[in-house]
Formats: structure tokens, C-alpha cells, sequence
């Protein structure tokens, strides 16, 4: 199944420029793009919860209300 969605000018002439830059489809580039992103957004978290020396049960805790806010519908 495909979608379609509209894009400024300059998002399409990145994603188009980064996509040929790494041979990959538009499909697989937003895929990456997401992964990564959330990767980074784990790091900080870590490193956040290590500056503020929180514990794993603490970390867990949070975690889990994180999952619980992603699954609400607004």
C-alpha cells in the first residue's frame, strides 16, 4: 500500500538529496530517518537519567509511562 503526503519544496529537496546520496527509496529513508532519530532520542534519555544519577527501577518506571502516554489516543 502506498501514501502520498505533502511536503514543502526544501523537505522534498532534502529527503530527495540525502535519498540519491544513499541509494535508498523514499519509503526506506523515512524508515531510517525515524529509527534514527528515536535512537538518539534513547541516548539522551540515558544520558539524562545519568546526569541525574536516577536508578534502573526509576528508569523502568518511566519507561513504562512513556509506553502507556504513546498509546493514548489523544
Amino acid at each position: 500500500m502506498t501514501r502520498t503526503i505533502a511536503l514543502s519544496e526544501k523537505a522534498y529537496n532534502e529527503l530527495k538529496r540525502l535519498r540519491e546520496r544513499l541509494g535508498l527509496s523514499y519509503s526506506e529513508l523515512i524508515i531510517l530517518l525515524v529509527e534514527e532519530y528515536e535512537k538518539k532520542r534513547r541516548r539522551e534519555l540515558v544520558e539524562l537519567c545519568r546526569r541525574l544519577k536516577i536508578g534502573e527501577d526509576e528508569v523502568e518506571r518511566m519507561r513504562r509511562i512513556i509506553m502507556e502516554a504513546r498509546r493514548r489516543r489523544w
